[in-house]
């Protein structure tokens, strides 16, 4: 949202939507780490929409059902599937991508989309390996960029554990 020019303001509250008929006012405050409002930190923005977003957790309770192995990784908003570099967890066929792969940032979710669609598209024989490896590099470009940057950075490093994961998970299986 940031590269789309959307403000986002962390550690801080509404303290009220004020407007007649619809929202035409926000009044925000920081708040403590008791999510408390600091006195003095209060703002006032014209506004005609509010949105919020707390506390998201990877929606993978499919994948946990048909048997997935998981890993706890923070960075990605908790429990995830073990997935590879192709996003397939450690049920063969299985894949998984957006939200239930970890949460991020919703440009590097389309990006495991697509990610995922070749590789599928590759295991059903419509993509040869060599078309997938070369469509893989391109998109591994755009996520390293996605990635970019102090938050981005512990989300790479989450995925890395998770696919390392998943291998050694795979090695144990043979």
């Amino acid at each position: 949202m940031r590269r789309f020019g959307v403000p986002i303001y962390t550690s801080t509250t509404i303290l009220r939507a004020e407007g007649e008929g619809e929202v035409q006012r926000a009044v925000t405050a920081q708040v403590d780490t008791h999510w408390q409002p600091v006195p003095g930190t209060e703002r006032e923005y014209e506004v005609d929409v509010i949105c919020l977003a707390v506390g998201l957790n990877p929606l993978a309770e499919l994948a946990w059902m048909a048997g997935c192995q998981f890993t706890h990784a923070p960075e990605l908003g908790g429990f995830v599937p073990l997935h590879d570099a192709n996003h397939e967890t450690t049920v063969p066929g299985l894949y998984v991508a957006g939200d239930a792969a970890g949460i991020e940032e919703v440009t590097t979710a389309i990006e495991g989309g697509r990610l995922v669609g070749l590789a599928v598209a590759c295991a059903l024989g419509r993509l040869s390996a060599e078309e997938l490896a070369c469509r893989q590099e391109e998109i591994s470009e755009r996520v390293v960029c996605l990635r970019s940057g102090p938050l981005g950075a512990h989300r790479h490093a989450a995925k890395c554990r998770v696919v390392e994961e998943c291998g050694q998970q795979r090695a144990a299986q043979l």
